[in-house]
């Protein structure tokens, strides 16, 4: 199997590095419905060139439409789509379920793969893909390289090997939307993992060696490559869109050079320039991950760039700083002291004699201007190293070309780069020379002439008649055109427009529930069994009993279990059980993925990021609108992660029982917010929850009259008289 590296790209000098240096394929995003927002990004424009440019270098070009899509927004990303699809990128990166099987419906030719975002774990997860219409699947991030090597698949395979880690799962993150307003669902992530917190158990302040305690360090596969390259998986994927050109030029070239030295039978060997530039450029320590089943995840000292350490200093005045370098630095560099994190760009740089210099060399001693009030000797780390990056592309692609020139034929050139073949004469007849012949030598002179096309020769043969007569000028005249032709044909290169009718997914008869009650202590479970709550959900399996519904979370899917009713929390689920309903996290916010997900489920949760009038879209767009329901009250779980900080930060063992303790255990942030951290015992994972309630009691009569049937309420710390009370309001429509 070919295996391909896949390089990310935020601006166009960061699409020249990939190219120069060794991608196979390259992904961005358009200026919306990218899960980067915040990223330069690409006009339609600039995507139309850029895919040309790819496409001339055999470079592939994937688009990020991997956003989740509101209902008044589809006929824009559609048109959006069908651009794409007819400028040529050879495949889409999607998330929103609707969406996917739209497009795939409507553009059958059009490759569709299966973003991280949509939390692919396991062979059920793979299979309701395919029969979704996707290609390829991009593994969530939690995943050890053998479970997914070992999963039997006719998708293709790809995995992130390098770049920043989410320490939630992938797709399941409400953090930033529910506190600051920016859907990580809608590219809009603040980074709520990368602040400090403080871990209190009940109310007593717990002593960590760091604050960032939910800050993972960046994915670096270096040490394990050649596992990756021995596996069944298709494309490796490194994270960087919004990172530097030097950023994606220096990580493409060390992946590439390894894959390189694997398929020629070589030591997977890195060298230590190429390791340093790698920290360098960026860092938060590395990390194997979880794909190489690492338990060492989170960097608690600092959530940012760490740089790499390259002197001391030695003394401290107010006008200058003088260091003592273990490594060259260069002018122009920019470096931080690491106790104070002050840093500054070397602007002037100065020997021993005062002398100014532009580069200090390994053991020298240099002097810097003080500006920044330097007080104490510190450690110096490079943050960001002085990387040549080239404006134009420098790569040249080798082509073989064969000239035939026959006394009283057309001459004619063929030329073959591998993956076309162009065949072109320029009518002209070759004639017997009547004075001097043109040599075989003279001629290839001409052919090689490649001047400022991407073309180098790699071969040519000439056949030809003794005695011949062809002016040099329709030599050069054919080689033009001939490239000019192979030129366009690289770039041009797409597959077939196709755009079909969209099958409406049918009505599908509902059996409204009503209301929906998740319930978390004893106590709540005898209130909704003493109000009669129609469903209600739990997540403990103490509390199951007869007729109750059990939320199942995605580790569970290989419990060979019998449930009677089910909340189902993943794609995976959707085809392995029966008598179920869809949960929040499947992310349902339009008409097209709660149509297509009513095929396998009765009532559907919209997800939390809709509000009323996003609602209203999708209840006006669907003819299942008595599966919809409403999420009316409750502490949001608003991260799910494999990682647990109790265990690492408290237990700090491989066997740990913290989870089936009494203690609360909370996150305080920066602002005095808790919010409350639950472990679950079956599958070890760990949720956050909200410290405020997400609250739309008082939109109840507003939504019934939309037509809205069905409505959950969470619970979390309520009592038995709470509980009643919020069952009440609902009956009662207050």
């Amino acid at each position: 199997m070919k295996h391909e590296l896949l390089v990310p790209v935020g601006d166009y000098p960061s699409l020249i590095a990939a190219i120069n240096n060794g991608a196979d394929a390259v992904y961005l995003g358009g200026k919306k419905f990218g899960a980067r927002a915040f990223a330069n990004n690409f006009t339609l424009e600039e995507i139309l060139n850029a895919t040309k440019l790819c496409h001339l270098y055999g470079v592939k070009i994937y688009i990020t439409v991997n956003t989740l899509i509101y209902e008044n927004e589809i006929e824009e990303v559609l048109s959006y789509i069908k651009n794409l699809h007819k400028i040529g990128v050879d495949a889409l990166i999607m998330q929103d379920i609707g969406l996917i099987n739209l497009v795939h419906q409507t553009l059958p030719n059009l490759e569709i793969h299966a973003s991280t975002q949509m939390h692919n774990h396991s062979s059920e997860s793979l299979s309701f893909l395919k029969e979704l219409g996707v290609k390829r699947v991009v593994f969530a991030r939690e995943l050890p390289l053998d479970y997914i090597n070992n999963i039997n698949t006719t998708l293709e395979k790809e995995v992130f090997i390098h770049g920043s880690l989410c320490v939630s799962y992938s797709g399941q993150c409400l953090f930033s939307s529910a506190i600051l307003g920016r859907s990580g669902n809608r590219g809009e992530c603040a980074g709520m993992c990368r602040l400090p917190y403080k871990l209190y158990e009940n109310n007593n302040l717990i002593k960590t060696k760091g604050d960032y305690l939910l800050s993972p360090k960046d994915l670096c596969t270096i040490d394990n490559f050649k596992q990756l390259m021995d596996s069944n998986i298709k494309c490796f994927k490194i994270e960087g869109r919004m990172k530097s050109a030097a950023y994606v030029g220096i990580v493409t070239k060390i992946y590439k050079n390894l894959m390189q030295k694997y398929e020629n039978g070589k030591e997977l060997k890195t060298s230590d320039e190429d390791l340093f530039l790698l920290k360098a450029i960026f860092n938060r320590e590395y990390t194997n991950g979880y794909l190489f089943n690492e338990k060492d995840i989170i960097n608690l000292k600092a959530p940012n760039h760490m740089g790499v350490s390259i002197g001391k200093v030695t003394e401290v005045t107010k006008k200058k700083i003088k260091i003592k370098l273990s490594h060259e630095l260069k002018q122009f560099e920019s470096i931080r002291f690491k106790k104070n994190s002050l840093g500054l760009t070397i602007n002037y740089m100065y020997d021993k004699n005062n002398n100014l210099i532009s580069k200090g060399k390994k053991d020298d001693i240099i002097y810097l201007d003080n500006f920044i009030n330097l007080k104490e000797l510190d450690e110096v780390l490079l943050t960001n190293p002085l990387v040549k990056n080239d404006d134009n592309v420098i790569k040249k692609i080798p082509i073989n070309i064969i000239l035939e020139a026959k006394i009283n034929k057309l001459l004619e050139i063929k030329i073959n780069d591998g993956l076309f073949n162009i065949t072109l004469n320029n009518n002209y007849l070759v004639l017997e020379s009547k004075t001097a012949a043109l040599s075989k030598e003279r001629i290839e002179q001409s052919l090689r002439k490649c001047g400022n096309t991407p073309f180098i020769i790699n071969n040519i043969e000439i056949i030809m008649d003794e005695n011949i007569f062809i002016p040099i000028s329709i030599l050069n005249d054919l080689r033009r055109k001939a490239l000019d032709k192979l030129k366009n044909e690289r770039e041009n290169k797409k597959t077939k427009y196709i755009e079909k009718e969209y099958q409406k997914e049918k009505a599908r008869e509902t059996k409204v529930v009503g209301l929906s009650v998740l319930v978390r202590t004893e106590e709540q479970l005898k209130a909704c069994l003493f109000k009669n709550v129609e469903n209600i959900i739990v997540i403990n399996k103490k509390l199951l009993k007869n007729n109750l519904c059990y939320r199942i979370l995605r580790d569970e899917i290989n419990h060979n279990e019998n449930y009677n009713n089910l909340l189902v929390t993943d794609i995976a689920s959707l085809n392995k059980y029966k008598n179920k309903n869809v949960d929040y996290f499947l992310n349902v916010t339009n008409h097209y993925t709660l149509d297509y997900l009513k095929k396998y489920s009765n009532i559907i949760c919209l997800s939390p990021e809709c509000n009323i009038d996003n609602i209203k879209d999708i209840i006006n767009n669907t003819e299942n609108k008595d599966s919809i329901e409403v999420y009316l009250y409750g502490n949001i779980e608003l991260m799910i992660m494999k990682y647990c900080p109790l265990n690492t930060l408290i237990n700090n063992k491989d066997k740990c029982n913290i989870c089936m303790s009494n203690n609360k255990y909370y996150l305080k942030d920066r602002n005095n917010s808790y919010y409350r951290i639950d472990s679950n015992i079956l599958n070890h994972s760990t949720t956050i929850l909200n410290t405020y309630k997400n609250n739309l009691l008082d939109k109840i009569n507003l939504l019934k009259r939309l037509g809205v049937k069905n409505f959950r309420l969470e619970l979390l710390d309520e009592n038995y008289n709470e509980t009643i009370k919020l069952i009440e309001r609902v009956y009662n429509n207050e």
